[in-house]
């Protein structure tokens, strides 16, 4: 039986970690700054004269694709994306993540689309694109200012955590169990259709309540699966730890009875929702997760 209490640390945790929620509040932000709107003006003017241009044949079909966009949303999109740059990033890694914002069956044209238009937009100077030598990668800063309280939820907001509460029912193939916002349940980009896909299995694995081994946690250190070489990695899986180590404490706090959504992939195959807790995960975090709800089995030779 639920508890008001879960119900409500759920929504809390959402409201919290979720990442679907930040680019509403960036969005509002940047519509609240007149400067800003300026930029987006401007922006919109550059993508136009940008999509009236004539290029090579490829180029022309890519940009064929973009027609039928709202430009206005369009520069929208890309600067709500670059946002999340408060600190320079690779301009490959942000044109990647960004592409698939538009949409297009081939992801190489979108990523390569995304990087022209950054640099369409790049003369707004909402973002630089600058790199420290000759030789040195491309990297992206955002100059779009956003205030401490949006920039404390970005840095908070990760992968969501387990539901504390029981996921909500699963009604139709754009649903997460989650209190505060649907999604496919779909795996992968271009993937979603509304045909059946055992919705009543996904209810049924979502509503198997999980703890964690707080014993096992607290004799086994974690470790990579794989070697770290570079600073940048021992830096990644430092910070890594601290987050799963953070969401450990979470679970624990809020009565350590929890459960995973679930999504297929489009060959029907399922698969666990979490990132720093999940029963899928490495032989480390499977074994740390337990049934909550434990019975002794018998009648086993």
């Amino acid at each position: 039986m639920e508890t008001l209490r879960q119900v409500v640390l759920q929504e809390m945790n959402e409201e919290r970690y979720n990442r679907k929620h930040i680019d509403t509040k960036i969005r509002n932000e940047i519509l609240a700054n007149p400067d800003m709107v300026r930029r987006l003006d401007h922006g919109e003017q550059l993508i136009e004269k940008y999509l009236a241009g004539e290029y090579y044949e490829s180029k022309m079909r890519r940009i064929a694709q973009l027609e039928n966009l709202d430009v206005r949303a369009l520069v929208m999109d890309i600067f709500v994306g670059i946002a999340y740059s408060q600190k320079p990033e690779l301009f490959t890694s942000v044109s990647a993540q960004m592409a698939s914002r538009l949409k297009f069956s081939d992801k190489t044209e979108a990523i390569t689309t995304v990087a022209e238009l950054m640099a369409v937009l790049c003369a707004t100077d909402a973002f630089d694109i600058s790199k420290e030598k000759k030789l040195s990668s491309l990297m992206v800063v955002s100059r779009i200012p956003l205030s401490d309280k949006l920039i404390s939820f970005i840095d908070n907001s990760q992968y969501l955590p387990p539901m504390v509460c029981e996921p909500l029912e699963l009604t139709h193939n754009y649903s997460s169990g989650y209190l505060t916002h649907n999604d496919s349940l779909i795996l992968g980009n271009g993937n979603h259709h509304d045909g059946d896909i055992c919705l009543d299995v996904l209810n049924t694995m979502n509503k198997v309540a999980l703890k964690l081994d707080t014993e096992f946690l607290c004799a086994v250190e974690e470790e990579p699966t794989f070697e770290l070489i570079t600073q940048d990695q021992i830096d990644q899986w430092k910070k890594y730890r601290h987050q799963c180590l953070m969401f450990y404490v979470l679970m624990n706090d809020q009565g350590n009875n929890f459960y995973l959504t679930h999504k297929v992939d489009k060959r029907g195959r399922i698969y666990a929702c979490g990132f720093h807790i999940n029963t899928m995960g490495t032989p480390t975090k499977k074994a740390m997760l337990e049934l909550a709800q434990q019975e002794l089995v018998e009648g086993v030779p």
